[in-house]
């Protein structure tokens, strides 16, 4: 088990709890934002840094999706009011729920990697994060226009503390995975929604669809003029689709 490095903004007595998940490369200061509103708004917010990211350790070096759930069952609250999962984040979210690690009384899924068809898929997108992410605040700011600085320093921090190698043996060392068809389950289990850019590279155009099918409109979320990170292009949104589920609307 590796030791996580927590993050919490808020009142740690606070009656409601929220837990943020973040995505491959990233760290739990990526949840800044929407953590520093909602704490503002008396939620407990806790983010936790995956192992082998931000200041987790990497433990033994395993980043089995079994070594990950497990690490999140020793070091955060499992049955929160509402646990977020953004990208890879999505992915162990969907699993530690399906596996019953959590015990949310409901889930926000923000463009969540639900499946990759081979190793090759997470192999290329890490070559092109790891060749073209800038590394400086600025940089980082063009590319993400919609990002605050404190989301831009957050990244640059986090490219600085992972070790690509890590997030290779995590993000595509576990593909390929499949969990489209588990939407249903995942529902029956927990209030769940899907928060998608209109453009989504992980959710394809055909699984909206069936993702409306099976569940309804008022399980997907479609948010236009944002890109993968919601949580960072239109906080404010993100922050009301967040408590509108924890109110069970």
């Amino acid at each position: 088990m590796a030791n996580l490095n927590v993050m919490q903004w808020g009142d740690s007595k606070a009656a409601k709890v929220v837990v943020g998940l973040h995505g491959i490369t990233a760290n739990a200061g990526s949840m800044t934002e929407p953590a520093r509103m909602l704490a503002n708004k008396g939620w407990k917010f806790v983010a936790p840094d995956m192992r082998g990211h931000g200041e987790s350790t990497r433990s033994n070096g395993d980043f089995s999706f079994d070594s990950l759930i497990a690490d999140f069952a020793s070091n955060i609250p499992l049955e929160p009011d509402v646990l977020i999962g953004h990208s890879f984040g999505g992915t162990l979210a969907q699993i530690g729920v399906l596996q019953g690690v959590f015990k949310p009384k409901s889930l926000v899924l923000e463009d969540p990697v639900s499946y990759f068809p081979d190793k090759q898929t997470p192999l290329d997108m890490l070559a092109w994060d790891e060749d073209n992410l800038p590394h400086d605040i600025e940089g980082l700011i063009s590319m993400n226009p919609k990002w605050s600085r404190l989301d831009a320093a957050w990244k640059l921090l986090s490219l600085e503390q992972v070790d690509f190698d890590d997030a290779r043996s995590a993000f595509a060392g576990n593909a390929p995975w499949d969990l489209r068809d588990s939407a249903i389950d995942l529902m029956k289990i927990t209030p769940t929604i899907w928060v998608l850019p209109e453009d989504s590279r992980f959710v394809s155009v055909d699984d909206k669809k069936k993702l409306e099918q099976d569940l309804g409109t008022d399980a997907i979320y479609v948010i236009p003029n944002v890109g993968h990170s919601i949580h960072r292009d239109d906080t404010e949104l993100f922050v009301e689709i967040v408590e509108k589920i924890s109110e069970g609307s």
